[in-house]
């Protein structure tokens, strides 16, 4: 099959996101990967990025339907990373606000919204698994239109997280106030792919859908934007202190248990303890719903394969 746009698109990502993921990794590193959420799922992101370019490549050598199903999942559950990559920036600065001035926020806001995020991010899921029949058509699923409105979401409450954060940026220090400002510029950006998103699963417009869209309006209204959001939250990862300076700063409030102490300190030692305790219950019986919807959809695809050719 002759290589077309879309192709094309997913060569780009390729050359671009492979050095990205490198720098976000080394930033992970420099800064520890407990105080790097943020830039934690930038790395994410850019690994997301690769395997779903590889796998658009692979569907011009081969139409399978698995394979056709892990590009749809992968292009829906990006919004995912990009999205906790910004709670966990603005978790920084609500942590830096909250040292040095009254408590405005605590880890069960950031919790709830991290929540939503993967809640969106199994509805993709299993909605991608879902979405490519046994001859190849594409179409969206419920659960697919679920999760990006959950996604939006998240994007309100993360705007008014970074409004108050925004409104009380006098008590930031300095280097969480430059995150502040990348932020506040990278949501416009959030939003355009939003846009795309809600087109693609709600407008069923031949030009907006994940198989055979346009490149075009796939590229100016999703990749760049991501592209874009990826320069800046490593550009200014890369600029942060590091040493003694970043080991200062604990684990932030967004990867604390539910009911974590609002200052950082207290904080950081309960996220510790709430690693692996029931606080963390939700997300994981989420994820293990997403895991046992897509597996009961293979063996239901499976199962219907061997009637068809026993029959």
């Amino acid at each position: 099959m002759k290589l077309d746009g879309r192709g094309g698109v997913s060569i780009v990502e390729l050359v671009v996101y492979f050095p990205a993921l490198v720098i976000a990794t080394i930033i992970c590193i420099r800064h520890g990967f407990g105080r790097s959420s943020g830039w934690v799922y930038t790395m994410i992101l850019c690994l997301v990025r690769l395997i779903g370019a590889c796998c658009q490549l692979g569907t011009y050598s081969s139409q399978s339907t698995g394979l056709l199903e892990a590009t749809v999942i992968l292009e829906s559950i990006g919004i995912s990373p990009l999205l906790l990559a910004t709670l966990g920036l603005l978790s920084r600065c609500a942590d830096s606000i909250n040292q040095s001035s009254k408590t405005i926020f605590r880890a069960l806001h950031f919790r709830v919204i991290q929540l939503v995020i993967t809640l969106g991010l199994i509805l993709s899921i299993v909605g991608g698994t879902n979405s490519i029949s046994s001859t190849g058509v594409y179409k969206v699923q419920g659960t697919s239109e679920a999760g990006i409105v959950l996604y939006l979401v998240c994007f309100i409450a993360l705007g008014a997280v970074a409004f108050i954060t925004f409104t009380n940026s006098s008590s930031l220090a300095s280097e969480d106030s430059r995150i502040l400002w990348v932020v506040i510029a990278a949501m416009p950006l959030i939003l355009i792919r939003l846009i795309y998103s809600l087109l693609v699963v709600f407008h069923h417009d031949h030009t907006f859908s994940l198989i055979t869209g346009s490149a075009v309006a796939h590229a100016l209204m999703a990749v760049v934007e991501e592209m874009l959001i990826v320069f800046m939250y490593l550009a200014v990862g890369w600029t942060l202190a590091t040493g003694a300076a970043a080991k200062a700063i604990e684990r932030p409030i967004a990867s604390r248990p539910w009911r974590g102490s609002a200052t950082a300190g207290a904080g950081a030692g309960a996220g510790r303890r709430g690693n692996g305790g029931r606080r963390q219950g939700p997300i994981h019986s989420l994820v293990g719903m997403a895991v046992e919807a897509v597996q009961n959809h293979n063996a239901n695809s499976n199962n219907t394969k061997e009637v068809v050719e026993t029959v």
